[in-house]
């Protein structure tokens, strides 16, 4: 099939008429992308929740180093954060639901003791690019020392069990929040996934 020239001529029209429309969108979006990064970089970002701790009871984990690909559950690294400008993220302290016993109780404990002492262990490793923060005001720690900020919070109130001073006990590890419950009913209240038992 051959073109003729009215063809031809008529087929450039069409492009020269498109390209600005084109080209257009493409440096609108390119401007709306560099706004977004100018008040993504001022702003403090902070992930309200992540489950990153789960992996520091691995002694072989680091914190420091990029797991990107290595562990597909875990999105959650200082080169990660520093990568997407995150500047703080909540690190829950979780215990899943088990026997509600002194022995449960006890057992409950001990794990989310242990979770508090692996994120302090981690955090401690990468003090140069880390720290823990306490309260809204050590926000200014990440902007002063460019150090990602590590919040905590106990996620299902299962370890408190029915001694209320282990709340005393885990903010002063840290804890800046407690999920009262999870999946399963506690000894402090009714999770919304099992049967009525406190109201």
């Amino acid at each position: 099939m051959q073109l003729n020239i009215k063809s031809l001529l008529l087929i450039s029209l069409v492009l020269l008429v498109s390209l600005p429309v084109f080209a257009g969108n493409g440096g609108k979006q390119d401007r709306l992308q560099h706004k977004a990064a100018r008040i993504h970089a001022k702003a403090f970002t902070i992930d309200s929740h992540n489950d990153t701790p789960m992996w520091f009871t691995d002694s072989s984990y680091n914190f420091g180093q990029n797991h990107k690909g290595m562990r597909p559950r875990n999105r959650v690294d200082i080169p990660r954060m520093e990568e997407g400008g995150l500047d703080a993220a909540f690190f829950a302290v979780f215990v899943g639901q088990a026997e509600r016993s002194p022995e449960g109780n006890e057992k409950a404990l001990d794990q989310a003791l242990k979770t508090f002492d692996a994120i302090h262990h981690n955090v401690s490793l990468n003090s140069n690019k880390a720290a823990i923060a306490l309260n809204a005001s050590d926000r200014y720690i990440n902007e002063n020392q460019d150090k990602r900020l590590v919040f905590i919070g106990l996620e299902n109130g299962y370890p408190v069990g029915n001694n209320l001073s282990n709340i005393g006990r885990f903010y002063e590890l840290g804890a800046r929040y407690i999920t009262l419950c999870h999946t399963r009913n506690n000894d402090i209240c009714d999770s919304s996934t099992d049967s009525t038992e406190h109201n």
